[in-house]
């Protein structure tokens, strides 16, 4: 063999072994996700995920392999303002790409569990690079990589219901990872702007928050090392994030004048609010913490469950390994410090609520903490000490765990004795032993399986058992012509008649309709529309009140004809035990439709006549004004034309859409304004001395302008951070280097688990150059 095809097979060798830690990781990840399905194949099909993540990013790809964005879509009613909902993700590239992946797949369960696991895996991979740039040991870091995704809050919650909450913890170890490269290895300040940018862009408010604490915490960290001049490029990097970040959440603020969304408060009701005492639950894998949640005083899921060796091998960790290292560990305090203080905190802060769920990003320090001191092996002095204490914490658990939920001290006994062995097999073996790690690793598969033994699904939150299949549900719903109103309320549907078989034979909630194809004001909205929504008395999640059926054909104010000829309604859907409208005689105009019945859970009622103007959406003119031709142009724009009898004196025309910030209307050609009825609708004043024209309505986000400056700006200062120092360093003498080093110089060499390998002498030379 010649000696280049032997280095040649060396180097594929030593890569391949430096990547089977991150591998198994994966693979382990891979697994732990397929674990939940074997008893529920909808684990990740849920909730919030299934009423509203799961229509918006069929409506996403749809739009995106037709060539637009879907900023408007007033189709979807008070669910259809996807620029200002903000948590979207359509500015993010990542999630974008993801969605359309998966579209494709007509299982709508199977496309959310691919993309689930991904970002899972996407988390892992963060926390064990992450965990790397802490000198931290490759399988030592595979182990705290693989179980921070399965920490409860981010498996049952976040990647079961929340989708862009997981999504947001997925990406924040990433912008962990290039702040630290530039602090301390001079990396590409590019990089924190684009991890940040991915942080941010998906809307989730929480992402933002976490980010531009991470900034500031490197920045003080800079201070505290002696680099404090590069607290000012990290300032600039965070400073483009937040400028490119403004045209996802700026309409969000813009648009909240018109929704529920706009209140800013500080207050305390302790919803998802946990206490200090429930911290300690999190090494202890059956704990329904006391946490008042949806409709219940407790969380019906071990929420504040992190992994089962953090705390248990506490005592046997060397904590010498800290000396000298504190100063480089200084944005990991403050983060950490700040979460801790967050969690603990008041149930609203600001437009920040439920403190719970931050705690997903309080397990970052906490366990990459574990990992840097679990690296240096474990202690085996006063071994009968360090045993009881480690009993101990089990214990304290498992008490408090029993002392919120007496019911459960069999569960709770098991699962404290599986924590136990699991502890024994580490303590026997070490953590830097292939045993040891074996057990470190296939002990968070064991408990994850004993957890979903007792919690299968994600108790607590709505389980709406939607149909899978978007090609069924658009066949299913084609019964239902035209703009449809369903008054119907999700809490009204017995439990055994939530199922592909019985209601969704007939009705739909959340946004789900979108992916029938069916328009109605039935839609799931983080920011709803409060004028429609009073008129109507519908929830977040689309459902409504049994007063809705009387309201629907009652007349607005200003108006002749009932809100449902406002609405261009031609399908009425009510739920008969919400309000039993099968005796009642048909309102003026319409029919009851007994074929669309699939069952006695409804009662369908359908427009007798059609409705003028097919092809647009104005519902109401005033008295001597008649339209002559009314068209769609595009999703959002309208164009009609009117004549007048009469050039003087009010005159107006409605439409059947929301009038949403952003609107802009001209009548021939010149800008005229828009108002908003008492439902909600678009309304526009025809001027006076205007007897007939073109009225034409477009609509852009709002605020453009503005946002359009500040990600223009956003990339300027990208630019400045990625560009300045390159030129700096081009014009630096050779002789006044910096000695920065790559980011194998953080790296233990991983020749093999229990880290006797050796290191070769450069390597040596370097990590003494990194020492504190």
């Amino acid at each position: 063999m010649s000696p280049t095809i032997a280095e040649d097979g060396s180097d594929r060798s030593t890569r391949l072994r430096r990547a089977l830690p991150a591998l198994a990781m994966l693979a382990m990840l891979v697994v732990a996700a397929g674990f939940p399905l074997l008893r529920n194949t909808i684990f990740f099909y849920w909730d919030d995920t299934v009423g509203s993540t799961v229509p918006i990013w069929r409506r996403l790809a749809e739009s995106v392999l037709d060539g637009r964005l879907p900023l408007l879509e007033p189709d979807m009613w008070r669910g259809g303002a996807f620029a200002a909902e903000a948590s979207t993700g359509m500015f993010n590239p990542v999630m974008m790409l993801i969605a359309v992946a998966v579209y494709p797949l007509d299982n709508m369960a199977l496309a959310m569990t691919i993309a689930k696991t991904l970002f899972l895996m996407l988390l892992a991979l963060g926390v064990y690079f992450l965990a790397r740039r802490y000198r931290v040991r490759p399988w030592i870091a595979a182990a705290v990589g693989a179980a921070t995704p399965l920490a409860t809050q981010t498996f049952y919650w976040d990647a079961s219901s929340w989708t862009y909450s997981l999504m947001a913890t997925a990406f924040l170890p990433w912008v962990w990872i290039a702040l630290h490269r530039a602090v301390h290895s001079g990396g590409s300040l590019l990089w924190v702007v684009l991890a940040g940018y991915l942080c941010c862009s998906l809307g989730n408010p929480y992402g933002l928050l976490a980010t531009g604490v991470l900034v500031i915490a490197f920045m003080i960290e800079t201070a505290v090392i002696g680099k404090a001049k590069r607290a000012i490029g990290l300032a600039v990097s965070g400073a483009s994030v937040l400028a490119m970040s403004m045209i996802v959440y700026l309409p969000l603020v813009l648009t909240s004048a018109v929704g529920w969304r706009s209140e800013a408060e500080t207050y305390n009701d302790e919803f998802l609010s946990p206490n200090l005492s429930d911290l300690f639950g999190m090494s202890t894998p059956i704990n329904e913490p006391w946490i008042s949640s949806f409709g219940s005083s407790h969380l019906a899921i071990p929420a504040i469950y992190l992994a089962w060796f953090v705390l248990p091998l506490l005592p046997w960790l060397r904590w010498q390994e800290l000396r000298g290292r504190g100063r480089t560990l200084t944005a990991l305090a403050v983060f950490g410090a700040v979460y801790f203080l967050l969690v603990l905190g008041p149930s609203q802060i600001w437009m920040f609520r439920w403190p719970l769920r931050l705690v997903t990003c309080l397990w970052f320090p906490i366990m990459i903490l574990w990992a840097i001191l679990a690296s240096a092996g474990l202690e085996r002095t006063r071994v009968k000490l360090r045993a009881a204490l480690s009993f101990g914490a089990i214990f304290l658990g498992g008490f408090i765990a029993w002392g919120d939920i007496p019911d459960n001290i069999g569960e709770i006994a098991l699962g404290g004795l599986v924590v136990a062995v699991l502890v024994g097999l580490v303590v026997w073996r070490g953590v830097r032993d292939r045993f040891g790690i074996a057990a470190l690793m296939l002990g968070t598969l064991a408990v994850l399986g004993l957890q979903l033994a007792y919690y299968p699904s994600m108790n607590g939150v709505t389980n709406y058992r939607f149909p899978t299949s978007q090609k069924e549900l658009t066949e299913r719903f084609a019964k239902y012509e035209g703009m449809t109103v369903q008054i119907a309320n999700v809490t009204n549907v017995h439990g055994s008649d939530l199922h592909p078989g019985r209601a969704y034979q007939d009705m739909l909630f959340g946004s789900m309709y979108s992916t029938a194809g069916v328009e109605t004001t039935t839609a799931y909205s983080g920011i709803g529309f409060t004028k429609l929504d009073n008129a109507l008395c519908v929830v977040y999640q689309g459902s409504m009140c049994r007063d809705a059926w009387k309201a629907l054909w009652l007349r607005p104010l200003d108006y002749q004809v009932p809100l449902a000829d406002l609405l261009r309604v031609r399908t009425v859907v009510v739920q008969n035990s919400l309000v039993d409208t099968r005796k009642e005689d048909p309102p003026p105009g319409w029919r009851r439709a007994p074929e669309a019945e699939s069952t006695d859970l409804v009662t369908v009622w359908k427009r007798v006549a059609p409705l003028p103007h097919p092809d647009g959406r104005v519902s109401h003119v005033s008295r001597g004004v008649t339209v002559d031709s009314d068209r769609m142009t595009g999703t959002v724009g309208e164009r009609l034309n009117f004549k007048r009898d009469n050039g003087s004196g009010p005159a107006s025309i409605s439409f059947a859409r929301l009038a949403w910030p952003g609107y802009v209307t001209k009548v021939n050609g010149q800008p005229v304004d828009w108002r908003t009825n008492e439902s909600g609708l678009l309304v526009v004043d025809l001027p006076e001395g205007v007897t007939s024209g073109e009225l034409e309505i477009d609509w852009k986000i709002p605020g453009l302008g503005l946002e359009v400056a500040a990600f223009a700006v956003g990339l300027l200062l990208a630019a400045g951070v990625g560009i300045v120092p390159a030129v700096l360093r081009r014009r630096r003498p050779a002789s006044t280097s910096d000695g920065r080093v790559s980011d194998v110089d953080f790296e233990p060499d991983d020749s093999s688990p229990n880290g006797n390998g050796g290191r070769h002498s450069k390597d040596a030379v370097r990590a003494r150059s990194e020492s504190p």
